[in-house]
């Protein structure tokens, strides 16, 4: 049970904002997704007392943090421009044997650009080189505190569950019953979509979901991003390929939208990802 209310380990890093991290529209999204995972992956180390983040399960195979469910809001991220000092403030939990959670704060200044909730369980690969075979891991030799995860948390973890289990009927503004769908496929590759530990990796869900909404929507100028949650429930191996799903609420509409994301070879469903941006007029600029 909950020890406390409380996070038990907080990092912090500053950045001067540049070509690798910045986008069209100010700081990328993306960049920043793949920097809070490492950031959450580096806590974890310093949660559980280790010099790297190096874990194993109980059977001593090499155990990850998968990404269950994410959340980003409060999303300004096109006030950090080129040449811009900006800090990224992380604290982190362990909210059961084998989940955390973290929040991020994405400060220019003293002001919140941007806040993240990051849901993660450990898994191992019970198949060697299957990625289908991936399931969660209890560690070996962990004595870190379980505490009780904030708010915000505590509801992405319930949103996660009822998602998954396809429990709803509306979320973001999305009515599920009255939705319009357009449909993608796409092939991953493995130099680029792929991570170190071989798997699809979870801030690519956001790369694939950002190109299916250009070429499925029309749209000429691209938007804001305001608010964006991922629900992660597998992966998939090289050589399969993916089915992006965009739902929209109306003909015509460009926000929000929904993405189911499917593998081909079983169309098992491996993500739900909401988004809400604010769409640039010709008049307008990032």
């Amino acid at each position: 049970m909950p020890t406390s209310s409380a996070f038990t380990a907080t990092r912090s890093e500053t950045y001067l904002a540049s070509m690798p991290n910045l986008a069209y529209t100010g700081l990328s999204e993306n960049w920043l997704l793949k920097e809070c995972g490492h950031q959450h992956w580096l806590a974890l180390a310093q949660l559980h007392d280790r010099s790297l983040p190096d874990f194993v399960d109980e059977q001593g195979r090499i155990a990850y943090a998968a990404f269950t469910g994410v959340k980003l809001w409060n999303l300004k991220l096109e006030a950090i421009v080129e040449n811009r000092p900006f800090q990224i403030r992380t604290r982190i939990g362990r909210g059961g044997q084998a989940r955390h959670y973290s929040e991020h704060e994405v400060r220019l200044g003293e002001r919140i650009v941007g806040q993240l909730a990051l849901l993660s369980t450990f898994v191992s690969r019970h198949v060697p080189g299957d990625n289908r075979s991936v399931s969660k891991a209890c560690l070996r030799d962990t004595q870190a505190p379980v505490t009780q995860p904030p708010q915000v948390l505590q509801q992405l973890h319930a949103d996660n569950r009822r998602i998954r289990g396809g429990d709803w009927h509306s979320h973001y503004g999305i009515d599920r019953q009255s939705t319009e769908a357009r449909v993608l496929d796409f092939t991953p590759c493995p130099d680029i979509d792929f991570n170190g530990a071989d798997l699809l990796y979870f801030a690519n869900f956001q790369a694939m979901v950002e190109r299916a909404e250009w070429a499925l929507l029309g749209l000429r100028r691209p938007g804001l991003i305001r608010q964006r949650e991922l629900h992660f429930y597998g992966n998939l191996n090289i050589n399969d390929s993916l089915q992006i799903r965009l739902h929209t609420g109306q003909p015509g509409q460009r926000e929000p939208h929904w993405c189911e994301v499917f593998r081909r070879s079983d169309f098992f469903k491996l993500a739900d990802v909401f988004t809400h941006k604010h769409h640039l007029t010709k008049c307008s600029q990032p």
